[in-house]
């Protein structure tokens, strides 16, 4: 997507670092960057705290996308990171199937909760 399609969307307003950081991630999509990347703070003539923030805040605004590897997070555009993990055979599961298997794995070890009989066990002698 092009910087000026993100900054003319509704109620997305991007810094001017942000716009630059994007910018560059989207026209390197066979690149990854990890982070506190000394040579993605470079090509751009950014600090590095600086750079970290906007690339975590572009993340956390669903612009770009991560993903760890051995322990370290690479940034990078949406079709960089889906290449990446397709190369290590990482599957992107979808959140709400996490969330019905680990319902599944806590109705197994405990069976099933009656959640009146809980509230009743914590519930004061006030009422």
């Amino acid at each position: 997507m092009k910087i000026a399609e993100v900054a003319s969307r509704p109620g997305v307003r991007l810094s001017p670092l942000k716009a630059r950081v994007l910018g560059y991630l989207q026209a390197h999509p066979d690149e990854v960057f990890s982070y506190r990347d000394r040579r993605l703070a470079d090509a751009l003539a950014v600090k590095l705290p600086s750079l970290d923030l906007a690339l975590w805040s572009l993340h956390r605004e669903g612009l770009i996308d991560k993903q760890e590897v051995d322990r370290r997070v690479y940034f990078g555009s949406r079709d960089a990171v889906a290449k990446l993990r397709e190369r290590r055979g990482v599957r992107q599961e979808d959140p709400f199937e996490q969330a019905r298997a680990i319902r599944d794995r806590i109705h197994a070890r405990t069976g099933p909760i009656d959640v009146l009989e809980l509230l009743d066990a914590v519930r004061g002698p006030w009422d």
